[in-house]
């Protein structure tokens, strides 16, 4: 006889989600991560104006609305024959730039850094213990969403950007301001990278070993998705015209988080793993820059096969400083007159693909637009990419931690840091 364990809504992540073990004599049969809220943003969409649908999509999450601004916008304008200028592409980077730095420092300081040093109450325990290091992320999450917030006009939820490009106009002020943000953001991570491995001790969390997958990164520069071996070798690469071609995606009736996989390979063995691990692979990423090599942390990346999950935090903590300097890269080329929003006839139709790198990996819009409407609208999200390999670590930490027809203690919080080690974002996934 089976015995059932349900472990009801994992904590210290975004979203609801359960996690449902099934244990029969001593063998795990089943691990589930559940996620069962929907949200609808797919048909909401239909029939909109394209210049709103990527304000209403973005209403999906508060960590990466911006991205999902970003990435709907290059939809539509794609959809639409519309080419915003380089400062534009520019001054959205540093957007996303700086939702990777809140997202981040809110995934590594307030939801799995506890984890390392045992503390039950998170954030509130590392104010007690370390209060420097809890100043510190503060600091970093705070200065994130104020770059957000200065061109956005919003730190969540923006109302300036547009199609083509912004409808307010920055002063040499706002633009001062953001790059003296990066710079404090580069000066406190690097004092961080230097200082924070006496407390940063995590037992080794390897991928499981059976089963092949995929990493998934999108190459800007190339305009390609690349995806990747376990081994770090590339195996293919496709346009975002091709996007549906190569990715296909399963569903399952105990989720409403779908599983997307390279259709090629099939499932499971072209399931997919995104963000912070899957982009060492890209061009120019933190493996590329020099100015990183000074951090011993980088050298535990350089070897693919020696990867582990928990590499995935060191990597948060590494994009925050890779990110500052490249937002201060962007801000040196950005022209304050090519920024504004042209004047457009939307009655228009066509298809296009939005592409960004959101804080947690790859982020896909598709549209289809008739006459200035949206027909039809397809999202893929980042946790939606790693739903297929969140299950399969669950079943992994299961097996090696069943005692009789129960969890182990030990088992119990190491499920919990294996979910929050992806920080996922479930109301994303469920879009």
């Amino acid at each position: 006889m089976s015995h059932k364990i349900l472990i009801q809504k994992a904590t210290r992540i975004e979203g609801n989600a359960d996690i449902h073990l099934e244990i029969e004599a001593g063998q795990v049969k089943a691990a589930r991560f559940m996620v069962q809220d929907f949200r609808g943003f797919e048909k909401l969409v239909q029939g909109k104006q394209a210049d709103s649908a990527p304000h209403i999509v973005s209403r999906i999450c508060g960590l990466c609305s911006s991205a999902h601004q970003v990435a709907g916008f290059q939809a539509v304008e794609e959809a639409l024959g519309i080419t915003a200028s380089p400062s534009v592409e520019k001054l959205r980077a540093v957007a996303i730039l700086g939702e990777w730095i809140a997202s981040h420092a809110l995934s590594f300081f307030f939801l799995t850094l506890p984890d390392s040093i045992q503390a039950s109450r998170g954030i509130f325990d590392l104010m007690q213990l370390h209060p420097e290091i809890a100043g510190d992320a503060f600091l970093l999450r705070r200065s994130g969403n104020r770059i957000v917030e200065i061109i956005g006009k919003r730190s969540v939820h923006a109302v300036a950007f547009g199609i083509g490009g912004f409808h307010v106009s920055y002063s040499a002020e706002e633009m001062d301001e953001i790059c003296a943000l990066a710079a404090t953001i580069q000066e406190t991570s690097k004092k961080l990278l230097e200082g924070l491995g006496p407390i940063w001790k995590k037992d080794p969390l390897p991928f499981p070993v059976e089963q092949a997958f995929n990493f998934l990164t999108y190459d800007e520069q190339a305009g390609l998705f690349k995806a990747f071996d376990r081994a770090g070798n590339q195996t293919e690469a496709f346009s975002r015209e091709n996007f549906s071609e190569h990715v296909a995606e399963l569903r399952v009736d105990w989720s409403l988080a779908k599983f997307p996989y390279l259709a090629g390979r099939g499932f499971p063995d072209g399931m997919l793993l995104v963000g912070p691990l899957s982009r060492l692979f890209r061009s120019g990423g933190l493996l590329d820059d020099p100015a990183l090599s000074a951090f011993p942390l980088l050298e535990q990346l350089r070897d693919p096969s020696a990867l582990r999950l928990d590499h995935l935090d060191l990597c948060r903590l590494l994009e925050i400083h890779w990110a500052a300097r490249r937002i201060l890269g962007y801000m040196a080329g950005i022209e304050l007159s090519e920024l504004a929003a042209p004047s457009l006839d939307m009655d228009k139709s066509g298809q296009g693909v939005g592409v960004v790198e959101a804080p947690r990996g790859v982020l896909v819009h598709e549209y289809v637009i008739n006459r200035g409407t949206v027909e039809k609208m397809r999202l893929l999200v980042a946790t939606q990419f790693n739903n297929a390999y969140i299950n399969l670590t669950l079943r992994d930490v299961a097996e090696r931690h069943v005692d009789g027809d129960h969890l182990s203690k030990a088992g119990e919080a190491m499920i919990g840091h294996c979910v929050r080690v992806f920080d996922p974002c479930l109301t994303c996934a469920t879009h």
